[in-house]
């Protein structure tokens, strides 16, 4: 008997999850964000959530 009773091996993903993290398609419109806030010299990554101060900051700029 290896394993303890009541401990989780942490092998398991649950009901309805995958063990592969989702991959999410970038949306088209974060690239205008993502190239406006660079040149106005706000830090934003390549990939991944755009804030939303940075999304407001954008809106404003457009206004």
């Amino acid at each position: 008997m290896d394993r303890l009773e009541g401990v989780s091996s942490g092998d398991w993903t649950g009901p309805g999850k995958s063990a592969r993290p989702r991959k999410l398609d970038p949306r088209p419109e974060d690239e205008p964000i993502r190239l406006w806030a660079h040149a106005n010299g706000y830090l934003v990554n390549d990939r991944g959530r755009i804030p939303a101060a940075i999304r407001e900051a954008y809106k404003a700029s457009q206004g």
